[in-house]
């Protein structure tokens, strides 16, 4: 019995080791595609002004020099 609660236990702990990692490397890949798809987006228009992305409304940055 002590065993298999052991056995879990370290389960656990694994799951909890490597789950943050994997939602990071999501983040990270969605945040690449957000940025990709602002600067298409911003692509003939003027720094501020609005404009659509992944259904939120967002300015469009100043240009970086």
């Amino acid at each position: 019995m002590s065993k298999l609660i052991s056995a879990v236990l370290a389960a656990a702990f694994a799951v909890a080791t490597v789950s943050p990692v994997a939602f990071a490397q999501e983040k990270k890949d969605k945040a690449a595609s957000s940025k990709a798809a602002l600067e298409a987006a911003c692509k003939d228009k003027k720094p501020g002004d609005t404009v659509k992305v992944d259904g939120k409304d967002v300015k469009c940055p100043a240009a970086k020099k």
